[in-house]
Protein backbone atom coordinates (compact mmCIF):
# COMPACT_ATOMS: atom_id res chain seq x y z
CA UNK A 1 0.00 0.00 0.00
CA UNK A 2 1.36 3.44 -0.94
CA UNK A 3 2.47 5.95 1.68
CA UNK A 4 0.78 9.34 1.91
CA UNK A 5 2.19 11.56 4.66
CA UNK A 6 0.26 14.21 6.54
CA UNK A 7 1.79 17.65 7.07
CA UNK A 8 0.72 20.40 9.45
CA UNK A 9 2.32 23.47 7.86
CA UNK A 10 2.17 25.80 10.83
CA UNK A 11 2.95 29.46 11.40
CA UNK A 12 5.35 28.81 14.26
CA UNK A 13 6.00 25.07 14.06
CA UNK A 14 5.32 22.32 11.53
CA UNK A 15 4.99 18.56 11.90
CA UNK A 16 4.71 15.46 9.72
CA UNK A 17 3.04 12.12 10.39
CA UNK A 18 2.02 8.91 8.66
CA UNK A 19 0.30 5.63 9.41
CA UNK A 20 2.70 3.08 10.88
CA UNK A 21 1.39 -0.24 12.22
CA UNK A 22 -2.18 1.00 11.62
CA UNK A 23 -1.69 4.06 13.86
CA UNK A 24 -0.72 7.68 13.18
CA UNK A 25 2.87 8.38 14.18
CA UNK A 26 4.63 11.74 14.36
CA UNK A 27 8.01 11.61 12.63
CA UNK A 28 10.80 13.32 14.57
CA UNK A 29 12.79 16.13 12.97
CA UNK A 30 16.20 16.84 14.50
CA UNK A 31 15.16 14.92 17.61
CA UNK A 32 11.91 16.87 18.14
CA UNK A 33 8.27 16.13 17.31
CA UNK A 34 7.79 19.57 15.74
CA UNK A 35 10.07 21.71 13.61
CA UNK A 36 10.24 25.53 13.73
CA UNK A 37 8.71 26.99 10.55
CA UNK A 38 11.82 29.06 10.05
CA UNK A 39 13.99 29.48 6.94
CA UNK A 40 17.35 31.19 6.59
CA UNK A 41 20.53 31.41 4.56
CA UNK A 42 23.92 31.36 6.26
CA UNK A 43 27.00 33.42 5.43
CA UNK A 44 28.17 30.81 2.90
CA UNK A 45 24.86 30.87 1.02
CA UNK A 46 23.63 27.55 2.41
CA UNK A 47 19.92 27.04 3.04
CA UNK A 48 18.89 26.58 6.66
CA UNK A 49 15.49 25.16 7.62
CA UNK A 50 13.99 24.48 11.04
CA UNK A 51 15.93 24.73 14.30
CA UNK A 52 19.25 25.57 12.61
CA UNK A 53 17.59 28.56 10.95
CA UNK A 54 15.98 29.62 14.22
CA UNK A 55 19.40 29.48 15.88
CA UNK A 56 20.60 32.38 13.71
CA UNK A 57 17.42 34.47 14.02
CA UNK A 58 19.18 36.91 16.35
CA UNK A 59 22.67 36.93 14.86
CA UNK A 60 21.41 37.24 11.27
CA UNK A 61 17.81 38.54 11.36
CA UNK A 62 18.10 39.94 7.83
CA UNK A 63 18.81 36.42 6.54
CA UNK A 64 16.05 34.61 8.43
CA UNK A 65 12.28 34.42 7.90
CA UNK A 66 9.59 33.54 10.44
CA UNK A 67 5.78 33.19 10.21
CA UNK A 68 5.68 33.02 6.40
CA UNK A 69 2.28 31.30 6.60
CA UNK A 70 0.64 34.66 7.25
CA UNK A 71 1.76 35.84 3.81
CA UNK A 72 0.52 32.84 1.83
CA UNK A 73 -1.48 33.90 -1.21
CA UNK A 74 -0.09 37.45 -1.23
CA UNK A 75 1.70 38.96 -4.23
CA UNK A 76 4.94 39.75 -2.45
CA UNK A 77 8.53 38.66 -2.07
CA UNK A 78 10.63 38.25 1.05
CA UNK A 79 14.31 39.05 1.09
CA UNK A 80 16.72 36.62 2.76
CA UNK A 81 20.23 37.98 2.53
CA UNK A 82 20.80 38.91 -1.11
CA UNK A 83 17.99 36.67 -2.45
CA UNK A 84 14.24 37.23 -2.81
CA UNK A 85 11.60 34.51 -2.52
CA UNK A 86 7.82 34.30 -2.68
CA UNK A 87 5.87 32.91 0.31
CA UNK A 88 5.25 29.75 -1.76
CA UNK A 89 8.99 29.28 -2.26
CA UNK A 90 9.78 29.83 1.42
CA UNK A 91 7.05 27.36 2.44
CA UNK A 92 8.37 24.84 -0.08
CA UNK A 93 11.71 24.76 1.78
CA UNK A 94 9.86 23.82 4.98
CA UNK A 95 7.77 21.19 3.21
CA UNK A 96 10.82 19.76 1.45
CA UNK A 97 12.63 19.18 4.74
CA UNK A 98 9.55 17.46 6.21
CA UNK A 99 9.27 15.32 3.06
CA UNK A 100 12.97 14.38 3.14
CA UNK A 101 12.83 13.52 6.84
CA UNK A 102 9.79 11.30 6.28
CA UNK A 103 11.54 9.57 3.37
CA UNK A 104 14.59 8.95 5.55
CA UNK A 105 12.49 7.64 8.44
CA UNK A 106 10.45 5.31 6.23
CA UNK A 107 13.47 4.25 4.14
CA UNK A 108 11.65 5.02 0.87
CA UNK A 109 10.96 8.04 -1.29
CA UNK A 110 7.79 9.87 -0.22
CA UNK A 111 5.98 11.60 -3.06
CA UNK A 112 2.39 12.18 -1.85
CA UNK A 113 1.03 14.29 1.01
CA UNK A 114 -2.05 15.70 2.67
CA UNK A 115 -1.37 19.27 3.82
CA UNK A 116 -3.49 21.16 6.34
CA UNK A 117 -4.62 24.78 6.16
CA UNK A 118 -6.73 26.97 8.45
CA UNK A 119 -10.44 26.42 7.79
CA UNK A 120 -10.79 30.12 7.05
CA UNK A 121 -8.02 30.19 4.43
CA UNK A 122 -9.49 31.59 1.22
CA UNK A 123 -9.15 30.03 -2.24
CA UNK A 124 -6.01 32.05 -3.01
CA UNK A 125 -4.26 30.93 0.17
CA UNK A 126 -5.21 27.29 -0.44
CA UNK A 127 -3.79 27.33 -3.95
CA UNK A 128 -0.58 28.97 -2.67
CA UNK A 129 -0.22 26.12 -0.15
CA UNK A 130 -0.70 23.52 -2.87
CA UNK A 131 1.82 25.32 -5.10
CA UNK A 132 4.34 25.22 -2.24
CA UNK A 133 3.81 21.48 -1.98
CA UNK A 134 4.43 20.99 -5.70
CA UNK A 135 7.60 23.09 -5.46
CA UNK A 136 8.73 20.79 -2.65
CA UNK A 137 8.38 17.79 -4.96
CA UNK A 138 5.11 16.58 -3.49
CA UNK A 139 1.93 15.39 -5.15
CA UNK A 140 -0.57 17.17 -2.88
CA UNK A 141 -3.47 14.73 -2.92
CA UNK A 142 -5.60 16.69 -0.49
CA UNK A 143 -5.80 20.06 1.24
CA UNK A 144 -7.63 19.56 4.53
CA UNK A 145 -8.83 22.08 7.13
CA UNK A 146 -6.90 22.06 10.40
CA UNK A 147 -9.93 21.73 12.74
CA UNK A 148 -11.21 18.88 10.57
CA UNK A 149 -7.86 17.09 10.79
CA UNK A 150 -7.88 17.52 14.55
CA UNK A 151 -11.39 16.04 14.73
CA UNK A 152 -10.31 12.98 12.75
CA UNK A 153 -7.37 12.38 15.09
CA UNK A 154 -9.46 12.98 18.21
CA UNK A 155 -12.19 10.60 17.10
CA UNK A 156 -9.81 7.76 16.22
CA UNK A 157 -11.05 4.52 17.83
CA UNK A 158 -14.02 6.36 19.42
CA UNK A 159 -17.57 5.31 18.68
CA UNK A 160 -19.61 7.88 20.63
CA UNK A 161 -21.91 10.22 18.71
CA UNK A 162 -20.94 13.75 19.76
CA UNK A 163 -21.19 17.42 18.90
CA UNK A 164 -17.68 18.86 19.21
CA UNK A 165 -16.54 22.47 19.10
CA UNK A 166 -12.95 22.63 17.83
CA UNK A 167 -11.18 25.79 19.04
CA UNK A 168 -7.92 26.10 17.09
CA UNK A 169 -5.63 28.95 18.13
CA UNK A 170 -2.17 28.64 16.61
CA UNK A 171 0.80 30.90 16.14
CA UNK A 172 -0.67 32.96 13.33
CA UNK A 173 -4.26 31.92 12.68
CA UNK A 174 -7.51 31.16 14.49
CA UNK A 175 -10.36 28.81 13.53
CA UNK A 176 -13.42 27.50 15.27
CA UNK A 177 -15.50 24.68 13.82
CA UNK A 178 -18.61 22.81 14.87
CA UNK A 179 -18.17 19.10 14.15
CA UNK A 180 -20.84 16.43 14.48
CA UNK A 181 -19.75 12.80 14.80
CA UNK A 182 -22.45 10.22 14.03
CA UNK A 183 -21.88 6.55 13.27
CA UNK A 184 -18.23 7.15 12.43
CA UNK A 185 -18.98 10.06 10.09
CA UNK A 186 -17.09 13.26 11.00
CA UNK A 187 -19.18 16.09 9.53
CA UNK A 188 -18.19 19.75 9.78
CA UNK A 189 -21.36 21.83 10.15
CA UNK A 190 -19.86 25.33 10.24
CA UNK A 191 -16.57 27.21 10.53
CA UNK A 192 -15.48 30.72 11.36
CA UNK A 193 -12.15 32.35 12.06
CA UNK A 194 -9.46 34.93 11.46
CA UNK A 195 -6.30 34.20 9.43
CA UNK A 196 -4.49 37.14 11.04
CA UNK A 197 -4.98 36.33 14.72
CA UNK A 198 -2.76 34.06 16.79
CA UNK A 199 0.11 33.67 19.21
CA UNK A 200 2.32 35.99 17.13
CA UNK A 201 -0.06 38.82 18.05
CA UNK A 202 0.26 37.95 21.73
CA UNK A 203 4.05 38.06 21.37
CA UNK A 204 3.88 41.46 19.68
CA UNK A 205 1.82 42.90 22.53
CA UNK A 206 4.35 41.63 25.07
CA UNK A 207 7.28 42.94 23.00
CA UNK A 208 5.71 46.38 22.65
CA UNK A 209 4.90 46.43 26.37
CA UNK A 210 8.47 45.63 27.43
CA UNK A 211 10.02 47.82 24.72
CA UNK A 212 7.90 50.68 26.05
CA UNK A 213 9.24 50.19 29.57
CA UNK A 214 12.80 50.02 28.22
CA UNK A 215 12.31 53.28 26.31
CA UNK A 216 10.95 55.00 29.42
CA UNK A 217 14.07 53.98 31.32
CA UNK A 218 16.76 54.45 28.65
CA UNK A 219 15.15 56.61 25.95
CA UNK A 220 15.98 53.89 23.40
CA UNK A 221 13.39 52.28 21.12
CA UNK A 222 14.26 48.59 20.71
CA UNK A 223 11.72 48.29 17.88
CA UNK A 224 13.96 50.41 15.65
CA UNK A 225 16.79 47.85 15.80
CA UNK A 226 15.94 44.61 13.97
CA UNK A 227 18.44 42.51 15.89
CA UNK A 228 17.34 43.86 19.27
CA UNK A 229 13.67 43.33 18.38
CA UNK A 230 14.36 39.72 17.33
CA UNK A 231 16.13 39.08 20.64
CA UNK A 232 13.24 40.65 22.52
CA UNK A 233 10.69 38.62 20.55
CA UNK A 234 12.42 35.35 21.40
CA UNK A 235 12.74 36.14 25.08
CA UNK A 236 9.12 37.34 25.33
CA UNK A 237 7.81 34.27 23.52
CA UNK A 238 9.62 32.21 26.16
CA UNK A 239 8.15 34.40 28.90
CA UNK A 240 4.66 33.94 27.44
CA UNK A 241 4.98 30.18 27.77
CA UNK A 242 6.19 30.51 31.36
CA UNK A 243 3.20 32.70 32.21
CA UNK A 244 0.94 29.74 31.39
CA UNK A 245 2.10 28.12 34.61
CA UNK A 246 3.49 31.01 36.69
CA UNK A 247 1.94 34.26 37.95
CA UNK A 248 5.11 36.33 37.37
CA UNK A 249 8.10 36.13 35.04
CA UNK A 250 11.30 38.16 35.32
CA UNK A 251 12.82 38.94 31.92
CA UNK A 252 16.57 39.64 31.83
CA UNK A 253 18.69 40.12 28.71
CA UNK A 254 22.23 41.49 28.92
CA UNK A 255 23.52 44.07 26.41
CA UNK A 256 20.27 44.07 24.46
CA UNK A 257 21.30 47.42 23.01
CA UNK A 258 24.89 48.66 23.21
CA UNK A 259 25.81 48.56 26.92
CA UNK A 260 22.21 48.61 28.15
CA UNK A 261 20.65 45.58 29.88
CA UNK A 262 16.98 44.60 29.96
CA UNK A 263 15.48 43.66 33.31
CA UNK A 264 11.72 43.75 33.75
CA UNK A 265 9.01 41.73 35.47
CA UNK A 266 5.77 40.82 33.70
CA UNK A 267 2.73 39.47 35.53
CA UNK A 268 0.16 37.07 34.17
CA UNK A 269 -2.49 39.62 35.05
CA UNK A 270 -0.78 42.27 32.88
CA UNK A 271 -0.40 39.79 30.03
CA UNK A 272 -4.04 38.70 30.19
CA UNK A 273 -5.16 42.32 30.16
CA UNK A 274 -3.16 42.84 26.95
CA UNK A 275 -4.66 39.88 25.10
CA UNK A 276 -8.27 40.03 26.35
CA UNK A 277 -9.55 42.04 23.37
CA UNK A 278 -7.96 39.53 20.94
CA UNK A 279 -9.50 36.56 22.73
CA UNK A 280 -12.87 38.32 22.74
CA UNK A 281 -12.66 38.27 18.92
CA UNK A 282 -12.30 34.50 19.05
CA UNK A 283 -15.40 34.24 21.25
CA UNK A 284 -17.33 36.36 18.72
CA UNK A 285 -16.25 33.94 15.98
CA UNK A 286 -17.34 31.06 18.19
CA UNK A 287 -20.87 32.42 18.54
CA UNK A 288 -21.10 33.07 14.79
CA UNK A 289 -20.04 29.48 14.20
CA UNK A 290 -22.77 28.19 16.51
CA UNK A 291 -25.35 30.46 14.89
CA UNK A 292 -24.43 29.18 11.41
CA UNK A 293 -24.90 25.61 12.65
CA UNK A 294 -28.23 26.53 14.33
CA UNK A 295 -26.90 25.16 17.60
CA UNK A 296 -27.03 26.40 21.19
CA UNK A 297 -24.01 26.28 23.54
CA UNK A 298 -25.92 23.85 25.75
CA UNK A 299 -26.00 21.33 22.88
CA UNK A 300 -22.19 21.05 22.69
CA UNK A 301 -20.83 17.80 24.15
CA UNK A 302 -17.12 18.65 24.07
CA UNK A 303 -14.81 21.59 23.46
CA UNK A 304 -11.49 20.51 21.98
CA UNK A 305 -8.40 22.73 22.20
CA UNK A 306 -6.01 22.76 19.25
CA UNK A 307 -2.85 24.82 18.76
CA UNK A 308 -0.09 25.85 21.14
CA UNK A 309 -1.67 29.20 22.02
CA UNK A 310 -4.59 27.42 23.71
CA UNK A 311 -2.25 26.71 26.63
CA UNK A 312 -2.86 30.30 27.78
CA UNK A 313 -5.01 29.94 30.95
CA UNK A 314 -7.26 32.84 29.93
CA UNK A 315 -8.34 30.87 26.84
CA UNK A 316 -9.57 28.07 29.07
CA UNK A 317 -11.49 30.35 31.44
CA UNK A 318 -13.10 32.46 28.68
CA UNK A 319 -14.28 29.34 26.85
CA UNK A 320 -15.65 27.83 30.03
CA UNK A 321 -17.56 31.05 30.80
CA UNK A 322 -18.92 31.30 27.26
CA UNK A 323 -20.07 27.67 26.93
CA UNK A 324 -20.40 26.44 30.51
CA UNK A 325 -18.28 23.41 29.66
CA UNK A 326 -14.66 22.55 30.43
CA UNK A 327 -12.37 22.54 27.37
CA UNK A 328 -10.32 19.39 26.80
CA UNK A 329 -6.89 18.63 25.35
CA UNK A 330 -6.31 14.87 25.76
CA UNK A 331 -4.30 14.84 22.53
CA UNK A 332 -1.27 17.16 22.37
CA UNK A 333 -2.58 20.44 20.85
CA UNK A 334 0.70 20.87 18.95
CA UNK A 335 0.49 17.45 17.26
CA UNK A 336 -3.18 16.62 16.79
CA UNK A 337 -3.50 18.40 13.41
CA UNK A 338 -0.52 16.57 11.91
CA UNK A 339 -1.85 13.28 13.28
CA UNK A 340 -5.22 13.91 11.64
CA UNK A 341 -3.53 14.79 8.35
CA UNK A 342 -1.56 11.54 8.54
CA UNK A 343 -4.77 9.62 9.18
CA UNK A 344 -6.46 11.29 6.20
CA UNK A 345 -3.46 10.31 4.09
CA UNK A 346 -3.90 6.76 5.31
CA UNK A 347 -7.60 6.82 4.44
CA UNK A 348 -6.81 7.96 0.89
CA UNK A 349 -4.12 5.29 0.60
CA UNK A 350 -6.66 2.60 1.55
CA UNK A 351 -6.14 1.94 5.26
CA UNK A 352 -9.26 1.00 7.19
CA UNK A 353 -10.53 3.70 9.53
CA UNK A 354 -13.40 4.39 11.88
CA UNK A 355 -13.89 7.90 10.51
CA UNK A 356 -15.43 9.22 7.30
CA UNK A 357 -14.87 12.91 6.60
CA UNK A 358 -17.51 15.38 5.42
CA UNK A 359 -16.05 18.90 5.17
CA UNK A 360 -17.60 22.26 4.23
CA UNK A 361 -16.74 25.51 2.50
CA UNK A 362 -16.51 28.41 4.98
CA UNK A 363 -17.18 30.98 2.24
CA UNK A 364 -19.91 31.80 -0.28
CA UNK A 365 -18.94 31.84 -3.97
CA UNK A 366 -20.87 33.65 -6.68
CA UNK A 367 -20.75 36.08 -9.56
CA UNK A 368 -21.25 39.76 -10.33
CA UNK A 369 -24.57 40.73 -11.95
CA UNK A 370 -26.50 43.82 -12.94
CA UNK A 371 -29.65 43.85 -10.84
CA UNK A 372 -32.75 45.61 -12.11
CA UNK A 373 -35.50 46.31 -9.58
CA UNK A 374 -38.40 48.62 -10.47
CA UNK A 375 -36.37 50.09 -13.35
CA UNK A 376 -33.52 50.84 -10.93
CA UNK A 377 -30.39 49.28 -12.49
CA UNK A 378 -27.67 48.36 -9.99
CA UNK A 379 -24.36 47.00 -11.33
CA UNK A 380 -21.88 45.04 -9.22
CA UNK A 381 -24.45 43.07 -7.21
CA UNK A 382 -23.24 39.76 -5.78
CA UNK A 383 -25.27 36.70 -6.85
CA UNK A 384 -24.40 33.72 -4.59
CA UNK A 385 -24.24 30.27 -6.20
CA UNK A 386 -22.46 28.09 -3.62
CA UNK A 387 -23.39 29.20 -0.09
CA UNK A 388 -21.06 29.05 2.90
CA UNK A 389 -21.18 25.93 5.11
CA UNK A 390 -22.17 23.78 2.12
CA UNK A 391 -20.59 20.29 2.26
CA UNK A 392 -17.80 19.73 -0.27
CA UNK A 393 -17.28 18.53 -2.92
CA UNK A 394 -20.20 20.45 -4.40
CA UNK A 395 -21.40 21.54 -7.83
CA UNK A 396 -24.09 24.25 -8.17
CA UNK A 397 -25.52 26.03 -11.21
CA UNK A 398 -27.71 29.04 -11.86
CA UNK A 399 -28.95 30.75 -15.02
CA UNK A 400 -28.18 34.34 -15.97
CA UNK A 401 -29.22 36.43 -18.96
CA UNK A 402 -27.55 38.75 -21.47
CA UNK A 403 -28.55 42.42 -21.26
CA UNK A 404 -28.59 43.57 -24.88
CA UNK A 405 -29.59 42.24 -28.27
CA UNK A 406 -26.90 40.33 -30.23
CA UNK A 407 -24.55 40.38 -27.24
CA UNK A 408 -21.45 38.44 -28.32
CA UNK A 409 -19.42 38.34 -25.09
CA UNK A 410 -20.08 37.68 -21.42
CA UNK A 411 -17.46 38.49 -18.79
CA UNK A 412 -17.83 36.03 -15.89
CA UNK A 413 -16.41 37.55 -12.70
CA UNK A 414 -16.26 35.25 -9.68
CA UNK A 415 -16.17 36.50 -6.07
CA UNK A 416 -15.92 35.02 -2.61
CA UNK A 417 -17.67 36.54 0.40
CA UNK A 418 -20.94 37.29 2.12
CA UNK A 419 -21.65 40.93 1.17
CA UNK A 420 -24.37 42.25 -1.16
CA UNK A 421 -21.96 44.20 -3.38
CA UNK A 422 -19.03 42.50 -5.10
CA UNK A 423 -16.71 45.37 -4.22
CA UNK A 424 -17.02 44.29 -0.58
CA UNK A 425 -16.09 40.67 -1.39
CA UNK A 426 -12.83 39.08 -2.57
CA UNK A 427 -12.24 38.83 -6.32
CA UNK A 428 -11.35 35.25 -7.26
CA UNK A 429 -10.96 35.45 -11.05
CA UNK A 430 -12.70 35.99 -14.36
CA UNK A 431 -12.91 34.75 -17.95
CA UNK A 432 -14.69 35.68 -21.19
CA UNK A 433 -17.31 33.61 -23.00
CA UNK A 434 -17.04 34.81 -26.60
CA UNK A 435 -18.93 34.03 -29.80
CA UNK A 436 -22.44 34.04 -28.40
CA UNK A 437 -25.39 33.74 -30.77
CA UNK A 438 -26.96 36.76 -32.48
CA UNK A 439 -30.21 36.64 -30.53
CA UNK A 440 -32.31 39.15 -28.58
CA UNK A 441 -31.47 40.07 -24.99
CA UNK A 442 -32.12 37.50 -22.25
CA UNK A 443 -29.98 34.82 -23.91
CA UNK A 444 -29.62 32.14 -21.19
CA UNK A 445 -26.11 31.54 -19.80
CA UNK A 446 -25.81 28.67 -17.32
CA UNK A 447 -23.00 29.27 -14.81
CA UNK A 448 -21.75 26.26 -12.86
CA UNK A 449 -19.41 26.50 -9.86
CA UNK A 450 -17.71 23.32 -8.70
CA UNK A 451 -15.77 23.25 -5.44
CA UNK A 452 -13.61 20.17 -4.93
CA UNK A 453 -12.64 18.43 -1.71
CA UNK A 454 -9.58 20.69 -1.41
CA UNK A 455 -11.70 23.85 -1.63
CA UNK A 456 -10.38 24.59 -5.16
CA UNK A 457 -12.84 26.20 -7.56
CA UNK A 458 -13.75 25.29 -11.15
CA UNK A 459 -16.15 27.50 -13.15
CA UNK A 460 -18.05 26.61 -16.32
CA UNK A 461 -20.30 28.87 -18.41
CA UNK A 462 -22.58 27.42 -21.11
CA UNK A 463 -24.77 29.20 -23.65
CA UNK A 464 -27.88 27.06 -23.26
CA UNK A 465 -29.25 27.42 -26.81
CA UNK A 466 -26.02 26.25 -28.52
CA UNK A 467 -23.96 24.44 -25.92
CA UNK A 468 -21.06 26.85 -26.39
CA UNK A 469 -18.91 26.27 -23.29
CA UNK A 470 -15.96 27.87 -21.51
CA UNK A 471 -14.47 26.22 -18.44
CA UNK A 472 -11.57 27.25 -16.22
CA UNK A 473 -10.01 26.26 -12.93
CA UNK A 474 -9.68 29.54 -11.08
CA UNK A 475 -6.08 30.22 -10.06
CA UNK A 476 -7.53 32.94 -7.80
CA UNK A 477 -5.05 35.65 -8.76
CA UNK A 478 -5.21 38.59 -11.08
CA UNK A 479 -3.14 38.12 -14.24
CA UNK A 480 -0.55 40.55 -12.97
CA UNK A 481 -0.22 38.48 -9.77
CA UNK A 482 -0.13 35.09 -11.50
CA UNK A 483 2.18 32.63 -9.77
CA UNK A 484 4.74 31.29 -12.22
CA UNK A 485 5.69 27.74 -11.22
CA UNK A 486 8.57 27.51 -13.71
CA UNK A 487 10.00 30.85 -12.57
CA UNK A 488 9.76 29.69 -8.95
CA UNK A 489 11.64 26.48 -9.76
CA UNK A 490 14.42 28.44 -11.42
CA UNK A 491 14.63 30.75 -8.42
CA UNK A 492 14.91 28.02 -5.80
CA UNK A 493 17.47 26.20 -7.98
CA UNK A 494 19.79 29.10 -7.17
CA UNK A 495 20.30 27.31 -3.86
CA UNK A 496 22.85 24.56 -4.61
CA UNK A 497 21.58 22.04 -2.05
CA UNK A 498 18.18 21.65 -3.70
CA UNK A 499 18.89 22.35 -7.39
CA UNK A 500 19.35 18.67 -8.30
CA UNK A 501 16.29 17.50 -6.36
CA UNK A 502 14.10 20.18 -8.03
CA UNK A 503 14.98 18.76 -11.46
CA UNK A 504 14.28 15.24 -10.20
CA UNK A 505 10.93 16.31 -8.74
CA UNK A 506 9.87 17.92 -12.01
CA UNK A 507 10.64 14.68 -13.87
CA UNK A 508 8.84 12.51 -11.31
CA UNK A 509 5.71 14.66 -11.31
CA UNK A 510 5.58 15.00 -15.09
CA UNK A 511 5.88 18.79 -14.97
CA UNK A 512 6.15 20.65 -18.28
CA UNK A 513 6.41 24.27 -19.28
CA UNK A 514 2.70 24.03 -20.07
CA UNK A 515 1.81 22.72 -16.62
CA UNK A 516 -1.04 25.16 -16.03
CA UNK A 517 -2.73 24.37 -19.37
CA UNK A 518 -2.31 20.65 -18.73
CA UNK A 519 -3.73 21.00 -15.20
CA UNK A 520 -6.79 22.73 -16.69
CA UNK A 521 -7.13 20.00 -19.33
CA UNK A 522 -6.82 17.23 -16.73
CA UNK A 523 -9.47 18.83 -14.54
CA UNK A 524 -11.88 19.12 -17.45
CA UNK A 525 -11.15 15.55 -18.58
CA UNK A 526 -11.77 14.24 -15.06
CA UNK A 527 -15.03 16.17 -14.86
CA UNK A 528 -16.24 14.83 -18.22
CA UNK A 529 -15.33 11.24 -17.33
CA UNK A 530 -17.14 11.55 -14.01
CA UNK A 531 -20.27 12.99 -15.62
CA UNK A 532 -20.08 10.37 -18.37
CA UNK A 533 -19.82 7.65 -15.75
CA UNK A 534 -22.95 8.99 -14.04
CA UNK A 535 -24.80 8.81 -17.37
CA UNK A 536 -23.76 5.16 -17.79
CA UNK A 537 -25.67 4.42 -14.60
CA UNK A 538 -28.82 6.07 -15.98
CA UNK A 539 -31.30 5.00 -18.65
CA UNK A 540 -29.51 5.54 -21.97
CA UNK A 541 -29.63 3.33 -25.06
CA UNK A 542 -26.96 0.71 -25.71
CA UNK A 543 -25.38 2.54 -28.65
CA UNK A 544 -24.86 5.76 -26.66
CA UNK A 545 -23.60 3.78 -23.68
CA UNK A 546 -21.05 1.96 -25.84
CA UNK A 547 -19.77 5.19 -27.42
CA UNK A 548 -19.62 6.91 -24.03
CA UNK A 549 -17.73 4.04 -22.42
CA UNK A 550 -15.25 3.97 -25.32
CA UNK A 551 -14.50 7.70 -24.93
CA UNK A 552 -14.01 7.35 -21.17
CA UNK A 553 -11.57 4.43 -21.57
CA UNK A 554 -9.60 6.19 -24.31
CA UNK A 555 -9.46 9.38 -22.19
CA UNK A 556 -7.92 7.49 -19.25
CA UNK A 557 -5.42 5.84 -21.60
CA UNK A 558 -4.41 9.23 -23.10
CA UNK A 559 -3.72 10.56 -19.59
CA UNK A 560 -1.58 7.54 -18.75
CA UNK A 561 0.46 8.06 -21.94
CA UNK A 562 0.53 11.87 -21.51
CA UNK A 563 -0.91 12.31 -25.01
CA UNK A 564 -2.31 15.80 -24.41
CA UNK A 565 -3.52 16.55 -27.94
CA UNK A 566 -5.42 13.27 -28.08
CA UNK A 567 -6.84 13.96 -24.62
CA UNK A 568 -8.03 17.38 -25.76
CA UNK A 569 -9.92 15.87 -28.71
CA UNK A 570 -11.44 13.09 -26.58
CA UNK A 571 -12.49 15.54 -23.87
CA UNK A 572 -14.23 17.77 -26.41
CA UNK A 573 -16.08 14.75 -27.82
CA UNK A 574 -17.06 13.69 -24.30
CA UNK A 575 -18.17 17.23 -23.48
CA UNK A 576 -20.44 17.41 -26.53
CA UNK A 577 -21.95 14.01 -25.82
CA UNK A 578 -22.44 14.63 -22.10
CA UNK A 579 -24.01 18.06 -22.65
CA UNK A 580 -26.71 16.83 -25.02
CA UNK A 581 -27.41 13.66 -23.03
CA UNK A 582 -27.71 15.57 -19.74
CA UNK A 583 -29.96 18.15 -21.39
Amino acid sequence: METIIGIDLGTTNSAVSTIINDKPEIIEIDGNLTMPSCVGIDASGNLLVGQVALNQVVSAPESTVLSIKRSMGEDKKVRIGDKEFTPEEISSFILRKLKDRASEHLAKNVEKAVITVPAYFNDRQRKATKDAGVLAGLDVVRIINEPTAASIAYEADKSDDEKILVYDLGGGTFDVSLVVVENGVVEVKSSHGDTQLGGDDFDKLLVDHVAGKFKEEHDIDLNEDLRARRRLTIVMERAKRELSSRPFVKVMEEFIKDDKHLEVEVSRNDYETMITSLLEKTIECLHKCLKDASMLPSEIDKVMLVGGSTRTPLVYSMLKDALNIEPRSEVNPDLIVAMGAGMQGGIIAGFETHSVLVDITPFTFGTSVVDAVNLDVRPGVFAPIIHRNTPVPVSKSDVFFTMIDNQKVVDCNIYQGEELLVEDNMFVGNFLVEGLSSVPANNEIVLNLELDINGMLKVTAVEKCTGLEKSVVMDTKDVKDKFDMDEARENIKSIPQIAESVEKDADNLGVTSHSEEIAELLNKAEDMRKRGGNLLNSSIDDEDASELKDLIVKSADAIKKKEWETLTELTESLSDMVFYMED
